[in-house]
């Protein structure tokens, strides 16, 4: 299960196809060659010694990096928001006397969108 949700946040980010292998060996071998990846450039003047300068999971985390503040992934603000919203949602129907049933039908779960206006506080 925590696989899935891992796969889940790495395609989030757009560089799920670089990160994301279905079995233990795929996996082995995948962390291998991203460290295997990384240049280390000669000792000079101005660069820290061991610091690498390049290779393929530099380029995952500079890419991460730079991109983090578009992605819905690190947007915890809209993330609270919903959470709030399915919070609201779920007391609604706790006060109504509607508590969840098995399955997952239109009754049963609490779906949120970004479209949906704020929430309104319930008494």
């Amino acid at each position: 299960m925590s696989s899935r949700v891992a796969a889940s946040a790495a395609y989030a980010t757009g560089l799920g196809k670089h990160m994301v292998v279905h079995s233990r060996e795929e996996y082995e071998d995948r962390a291998v060659a991203l460290a295997n990846s990384l240049n280390y450039p000669a000792p000079a003047h101005g660069v820290h010694p061991g610091m690498p300068a390049g290779g393929e999971l530099l380029e995952l985390r500079r890419r991460l990096f730079l991109s983090r503040k578009s992605m819905p992934l690190f947007d915890t603000a809209r993330w609270t928001r919903n959470l709030e919203k399915g919070y609201v949602a779920a007391w609604r129907r706790w006060v109504e006397g509607k508590q969840f049933r098995a399955g997952c039908d239109e009754d049963a779960c609490i779906r949120v969108s970004d479209d949906e206006g704020d929430f309104e506080p319930v008494p």
